[in-house]
């Protein structure tokens, strides 16, 4: 990836890119599927965005219960000041889902005075808090998931959040394996999976591996 893809560069050139990079001592690190990226409590100046592969932030409780906060794809930044507040009664962390890239930078040199009053300088700025008003949307989401009260209707927000998403004319898919998408609904595995055979069984839903398509209620049978 060029760093004027990079998601926080955004309209800045090259040229100005690797420069910033340097200035903001910027460091790349590669993992491998499964591996823990970082625990967020514990780096709470840093911040992370996946280059590559897919991540995903998961909290454990105190009682060792695992939930998954959100899954991160190309592009998607992490870091405490990016998550739900983590508190002495639960540990959130980063994990590799895929074999992942990551770029990690750190606040305060975002942040800082620059002595030179550049402009990149300050589109960065700019980015930094487009990306957190776009992280706040996609928590409000999260929230708005976990409000429902059955699981047919958690997965159902669930699902049309993902539609919502996909570009015109592709396939929505689910991010998740199946166990994965119970961490994430906080459902019991075996009751969402009869959930989805029953919202099958009735032709609600339709699923090919991940791939999904959710009728919906203004759709009339044919």
């Amino acid at each position: 990836m060029l760093p004027e893809d990079n998601i926080l560069f955004r309209g800045i050139s090259r040229e100005d890119c690797e420069r910033m990079l340097g200035c903001f001592n910027a460091e790349i690190k590669k993992y491998r599927t499964g591996s823990r990226i970082v625990e967020l409590s514990g780096s709470r100046d840093r911040i992370g965005i996946v280059l590559s592969g897919t991540a995903a932030a998961v909290r454990y409780d105190i009682n060792g219960v695992r939930t998954i906060v959100e899954t991160l794809g190309e592009q998607s930044i992490f870091g405490a000041y990016f998550s739900l507040s983590s508190n002495a009664r639960s540990v959130t962390e980063i994990y590799a889902e895929t074999d992942c890239e990551i770029m990690f930078v750190r606040r305060s040199e975002i942040t800082k005075r620059c002595e030179n009053a550049c402009l990149c300088h300050s589109r960065v700025v700019e980015n930094l808090l487009e990306l957190m008003t776009e992280k706040t949307i996609a928590l409000s989401e999260r929230i708005e998931v976990l409000s429902q009260r059955s699981i047919e209707d958690k997965l159902i927000s669930c699902l049309q959040i993902i539609e919502s998403k996909t570009p015109e004319g592709k396939t929505p898919q689910i991010p998740f394996s199946t166990t994965a998408l119970s961490d994430y609904l906080c459902v019991n595995r075996s009751a969402l999976q009869r959930e989805m055979t029953r919202m099958k069984n009735k032709g609600i839903l339709t699923m090919s591996k991940r791939k999904f398509r959710l009728k919906h209620h203004n759709e009339q049978d044919v």
